[in-house]
């Protein structure tokens, strides 16, 4: 017995059958019948063909606010991506750029190494990071429309990481605003763009996950800024930015495959950079001291409650820590009536205080407190 759908399409198939003769049957109606038959065999098709998916009816809608955010997202990646330039680092050493026991490269091809960086005025200068052009031979440049200059060194920052470049331009380029790094909020969204593994013009999107992390020297400028937005090789230099388009920090670190990625702030590159454009390098408050964290029990033992003050391990030759009369042993407590409660802080402190200023010293001394003198001296480019 046949099912009520079997029944139909014997019925549907007869039908169509029967007005395919009936053309047929004339000449005159050959192309119709062809047209018809055509036609019918479709629609039969159609009618039986399964649906895998559903089709919108209406145009697509989503939360406001998301909408509002992902409106922001494109308008800033359309806007800022002609900021962002990628690097081709070819260096003095070319087999620098290979891991350690890696095999020659046949045929002398030359190697380089990749990064990122950012047009911060419309003559060609050119923000990124100093690991990316250290000992550079030459370095081209990548501009979004896919044109290539090269690059000249106008300075470099070697402990801050930081280097300042030169593009030839006729025409202005496309500009990225500096923001403030200071009025950056924990949980307040950013966006990274460069080219990670040479994926030029690459965007990721995250939130500041953290501020003044401690990680190499990032002592020197308050710390790191500690985002999850993507970063990986390649990101470094590029800029940091957030949701009103301004760059608020420099990526420069990872941490694992790029879970954790750490940008210098913007606030400590505007310093470095006027010194840079100036002077061709950066110049730093240094005290000539090593120095560690005073434990508990050696704050109780000088009679420090709560624990406060940085423990001076010692006191390097002729420098200006010794020429004031600091000694090893000697717990620092503040300069110039600022309080210091860790190493960071000391370090950050002193890096950021103008060389040549004079500023008192307040230090601890087997349990009696001492006021001197020091003449901030000047970092050395390679501490």
């Amino acid at each position: 017995m046949l099912s009520h759908c079997a029944l139909f399409r014997m019925i549907f198939y007869r039908a169509t059958w029967a007005q395919a003769h009936t053309a047929f049957s004339s000449r005159k109606t050959l192309r119709l019948g062809v047209i018809l038959l055509g036609s019918l065999l479709l629609n039969t098709a159609s009618a039986i063909t399964p649906q895998l998916w559903t089709d919108p009816i209406t145009p697509r809608q989503a939360a406001p606010v998301l909408q509002e955010l992902n409106t922001a997202l494109i308008t800033l990646t359309q806007r800022l991506l002609p900021s962002v330039v990628s690097l081709r680092v070819y260096t003095k050493d070319s087999e620098g750029v290979l891991p350690k026991n890696h095999p020659p490269i046949p045929d002398g091809r030359p190697l380089f190494g990749t990064g990122s960086g950012f047009i911060i005025r419309a003559d060609g200068l050119i923000v990124t990071n100093y690991h990316v052009i250290e000992n550079h031979k030459t370095i081209e440049v990548y501009l979004q429309d896919g044109d290539m200059v090269m690059a000249k060194v106008l300075g470099e920052d070697p402990v801050g990481d930081i280097a300042l470049l030169q593009i030839p331009t006729e025409q202005p380029l496309s500009v990225v605003p500096l923001g403030s790094s200071a009025a950056l909020e924990v949980g307040e969204f950013v966006m990274a763009i460069g080219s990670p593994y040479g994926f030029e013009h690459t965007i990721t999107f995250g939130i500041v996950s953290a501020k003044k992390r401690h990680l190499l020297r990032s002592g020197l400028f308050g710390g790191f800024i500690q985002t999850d937005a993507a970063i990986n090789t390649g990101n470094s230099g590029g800029p940091l930015i957030n949701m009103h388009g301004e760059v608020v920090g420099v990526n420069t670190a990872m941490v694992g495959r790029g879970e954790l990625g750490f940008a210098i702030p913007i606030d400590a590159v505007k310093t470095a950079l006027l010194q840079l454009y100036t002077t061709q390098q950066v110049s730093r408050g240094w005290l000539g001291v090593q120095i560690r964290p005073l434990d508990q029990e050696k704050a109780r033992s000088m009679g420090l409650h709560p624990p406060r003050g940085v423990y001076v391990q010692d006191v390097l030759h002729a420098q200006p820590a010794q020429q004031a009369g600091i000694v090893a042993g000697d717990i620092i407590l503040s300069i110039d009536g600022q309080k210091i409660t860790t190493p960071f802080e000391l370090q950050s402190l002193v890096a950021m205080t103008p060389i040549g200023k004079k500023v008192q010293v307040e230090l601890l001394r087997k349990q009696a407190k001492h006021a001197l003198e020091l003449t901030i001296g000047t970092m050395p480019q390679r501490p």
